[in-house]
């Protein structure tokens, strides 16, 4: 037979006072009521000093937005994304970052107050912030490196293999004095293999930093690597375009160009496709970017950590600059029925 307990009113009040979030109810005109040790070391005031006070000495009037937006939620009946972030204004000044849970206090069936669950995020915050800042220095760096590399392929490599394919042609179609059979094919493979190692190396320099892209734009630029895919890999590859298209800051047109690199190099090297697609949807405050195969797909893990230990580091760096534009991006597949990948940035 199973033992029966209850918790007591004391007991409840022993889990209040002793929670490490911090927890606290005002009245509807924002009164507060009361609140736990957590709650007075995050805002600073000690029990004497906050009963009494209004939530609103909390706020400044950026972040007292939210919370009407909030409270007019509740009171009437709106769905809420639950936890969300508010700012709070403590004793000395500082602002801390919560992310916090509100629910109405029912009374007689009329609501009569809210209560709160808040955690301090302000040091994971930063920390984030400082991850993102260091992300984008080194995809900075990491561009100015490509930018360098192709230029030196193109200024300084190129020129001396395309004046060894110039000066085997002059050879080769020389009259005087006539060259042995044997010799002429030997020349011709040479300046065969000059100019694929040429072809090779421009490629490998368009990759690296396509002028195209810093020229003509976003559009051209995906639209030569889709007509490079189906050129060279026999890949039905297209871009569609949907909306009006807008003029994009160089760094979002930057970024979005590398996801759709990356995305199209899997499809390329993995997926064993026959057609794939980039679509841009243009919106009013936001753009959309899709691409998509009809390849054999994957398994998705349940966690974006878990990608870099399945060796999908490709991905992780999609995520990473989906994150630098300050959007988000999505990954869809399913084995046997391609995958998708969809970014979403606002403009």
């Amino acid at each position: 037979m199973e033992a029966k307990f209850e918790l007591t009113e004391q007991d409840y009040r022993c889990l209040f006072e002793n929670a490490n979030d911090a927890m606290w109810v005002h009245d509807i005109e924002g009164n507060i009521l009361d609140g736990n040790s957590a709650f007075e070391q995050l805002t600073g005031y000690s029990l004497k000093e906050w009963a009494g006070m209004n939530i609103k000495q909390f706020l400044t009037e950026e972040f007292l937005d939210v919370a009407n937006e909030v409270r007019r939620k509740l009171l009437g009946g709106e769905p809420i994304e639950q936890p969300y972030e508010q700012r709070l204004l403590r004793k000395d000044g500082t602002v801390r970052i919560m992310k916090m849970a509100t629910s109405p206090v029912i009374i007689d069936g009329k609501v009569r107050g809210f209560q709160h669950v808040a955690r301090d995020v302000t040091e994971e915050n930063q920390l984030e912030e400082n991850m993102r800042y260091y992300v984008q220095l080194i995809t900075s760096a990491q561009e100015e490196e490509r930018k360098r590399i192709a230029r030196v392929l193109h200024d300084e490599v190129a020129p001396p293999l395309l004046l060894i394919t110039q000066r085997l042609d002059t050879t080769i179609s020389g009259t005087r004095p006539r060259l042995p059979e044997s010799l002429k094919e030997n020349l011709e493979g040479l300046r065969s293999q000059a100019i694929e190692a040429l072809e090779g190396l421009r490629r490998c320099a368009q990759e690296l930093r396509p002028s195209i892209l810093d020229d003509l734009g976003l559009i051209a630029a995906l639209e030569w690597m889709t007509e490079e895919l189906a050129k060279n890999y026999g890949i039905d590859a297209h871009v569609e375009i949907v909306g009006t298209e807008h003029t994009l800051p160089a760094e979002v047109q930057l970024l979005l160009f590398r996801i759709a690199q990356g995305a199209l190099s899997n499809i390329r090297r993995h997926a064993k496709a026959s057609m794939a697609v980039v679509k841009l949807e243009f919106g009013d405050n936001k753009i959309k970017m899709t691409v998509s195969d009809n390849g054999k797909g994957f398994e998705l893990p349940t966690r974006v950590e878990d990608l870099a230990s399945t060796g999908k580091l490709g991905i992780i760096g999609m995520y990473e600059r989906a994150r630098l534009l300050g959007g988000t991006l999505v990954v869809n597949s399913e084995l046997g029925k391609g995958t998708e990948v969809i970014v979403e940035s606002p403009l």
